[in-house]
This record gives structure tokens, sequence and C-alpha cells, in this order.
């Protein structure tokens, strides 16, 4: 049943509202499952061990290998990936820009800093960053083609020659010099050892350097996406080898690095971004589907599937008034010796 109820999901013969229905309440199954809370600290422990990130390939497949043409339609102007601000923000391109001012002043971003945007996704922090900062340099990371030739392309076209794209795999970071700043934006959600990257990024920063991280989390929980039955359709298709991570998680993992400072951001920021997505995705079905149908063999299907995704999330960060599932931010420091 739940198979003929996904299949006429992406064939889009299930309507908007059915389908967040459908999201909180899987959402909410899996807040009421006490084998999810019991396993947290078995889960904290394996971030300690193995790769630093795992199915890096299907991450790859599922969100960055996408035709880069798709993400020009549904995001804004900045090409952000990631929750935007909606405080006194009327529209997505205003709330990314929004988002990113505030990472500049939480950083503590300033001229002549080396700066690595690891994670750097389609590049939005990167090349807001090198536009307003000329005497700064930012090193971009990321481990998708597509993202390292867009980021390239449009640095070309502005001018900007303060900024340097390299494809480059999390589990191992090859770089010559030490940072002022890092930063990462929604990338420890696709990690798996924590403890490997902070000891990455320790020997990256320098003495006075500063990391700062976003990620989306929930309030107490932590558990990995793993596909285990048809329930796990967001796993299968967007979301391999990924953590939802518990607010607290960096506090496990202090120790060459300290947690500094900290800030929450309620869901109800993601779930705005994820219907401003939506309505983007609508708004250029036609040129969408052009697009998907050089990629994919059911291009309708994939339409679907997307639909799907950003509906499930807009209905997921809103749960408790976007009080269950939000966005944090962390700023830590080298601890001193």
């Amino acid at each position: 049943m739940t198979r003929f109820l996904l299949s006429l999901a992406e064939s889009g013969f299930i309507p908007d509202a059915l389908i967040k229905i459908a999201a909180r309440f899987i959402s909410n199954r899996r807040l009421n499952d006490q084998s999810v809370a019991d396993n947290k600290d078995l889960i904290i422990t394996e971030l300690s061990k193995g790769a630093v990130a795992e199915k890096t390939h299907d991450a790859n497949e599922q969100h960055y290998e996408v035709p880069p043409e798709f993400f020009n339609y549904v995001l804004g102007k900045n090409h952000k990936y990631s929750c935007a601000l909606f405080d006194n923000a009327d529209s997505l391109d205003d709330a990314e820009e929004s988002m990113l001012k505030l990472y500049i002043d939480r950083a503590d971003i300033k001229n002549g800093h080396e700066v690595l945007d690891l994670g750097c996704g389609w590049g939005s922090f990167s090349l807001y960053v090198a536009e307003r900062f000329p005497n700064l340099n930012i090193t971009s990371v990321s481990n998708s083609n597509d993202q390292i030739t867009y980021i390239q392309s449009e640095a070309h076209k502005r001018g900007l020659s303060n900024i340097n794209a390299l494809k480059m795999d999390v589990n191992n970071l090859q770089l010559d010099q030490k940072f002022d700043r890092i930063v990462s934006i929604e990338m420890f959600e696709h990690l798996r050892n924590y403890k490997l990257i902070f000891n990455s990024i320790y020997h990256l920063l320098k003495s006075d350097g500063r990391l700062f991280i976003h990620i989306f989390c929930h309030k107490k929980l932590t558990y990995l996406y793993e596909v285990k039955n048809n329930l796990d359709w967001m796993t299968k298709y967007f979301f391999q080898g990924g953590i939802m991570p518990s607010k607290d998680i960096f506090e496990y993992f202090e120790g060459e690095l300290e947690i500094i400072n900290q800030w929450n951001i309620n869901g109800n920021h993601y779930s705005k971004t994820c219907s401003a997505w939506l309505n983007n995705h609508y708004k250029n079905k036609k040129k969408i589907l052009d697009i998907f149908k050089k990629h994919y063999d059911e291009p309708k299907i994939w339409f679907n599937r997307w639909r799907i995704f950003f509906l499930s999330c807009e209905a997921f960060f809103a749960l408790n008034k976007g009080k269950e599932y939000f966005v944090s931010h962390y700023l830590f420091k080298r601890r001193d010796r």
C-alpha cells in the first residue's frame, strides 16, 4: 500500500495538502519511536569511527550532480541551497541575503582574512563575501564538479580574482595553508566521523582562527538516514549517508576545538525557504521538465519527487511552531593548551 501511494504521489495524483499531512505523520512517528532516542549514545560513538563522510557519490548524484540549470530556476539569486532568513525579508532573494549577512556578522569576517568555505555548495557564501571584501581570499571546496565549475564561471563573469574553487573530497582535505576563518554551511549533516573532521579543521585554523558552522538539527534527537523500508523514501532519493544532528551534538566532540557561541534559528525560516523553492519549481515547471528530459528517463516522476521533497521539508521544519527541528549556528576556537 505504501509503495502504491508513493507511486501515486510521484505521478502527481496526490495533492500538496495530503503530502504535507503524510510528512507530518511520518515525522511524528519517528519522534515517538523510543528506539530513536535510545540510540543517541550509540550514534555519537559511531561518529568517531570510519571515514569522515560516507556515500559521497550518492550525495552528489542526489543533490549536486543534478543539472545546474535546475537550481537556476528553483533557488534565489545567490544560489543558496540552504536555509534563508525571513526576518524583515519579503522575498527569497532578500531572505538569502539576510542569512549571508548574518554569517558574516557571526563569523566576524573581515577584509584581509584567509577564509575556507568547506562544502561550499553553489558558492552563495563564497561569491557574496568575495564581492564585498576585495582584500579577502576565499578557498571554496566541494566534491561536486558542477558546483566548482559554476563557481569558477561566476567568479570569472564578476571579475573576482580572490576565489579559489577546488574539487576535493572532505575525506581527503589537502590544503597547504592555514585560515583565519573556516565556514561550513549544512555540510556536517552529510558527515559520519566528526572526530576526524574536527581534527582536520584544527590543523587548518590559525592559532587565533575561528570555525563557524550552520546545521539543521533536532532539539534533542540524533539519528541516521538509512534505507530500511518504503517509508525511507527521503533517504533513498535525497539524503543517502546523511544524519539528523541534535542541537547539542558538537558538545560531544569538543576537544581541540571548543564552542564559544551558539545561536538557534526557528525552523519556520526553513519551512518558508522550502515553500519558496517549491513556488519557483511550479512557476518554472515547463523549463524544468525540459532540463529533466535531458537528464532523467522519467522527467515527470523526477519533477514530482522534487515537489514531494520540498513539500515534506516545508512540513517537517514547521512542526511544533518551528521549535522541533530548526537551524543552529556555532562559533568555535582552538582550545588553549
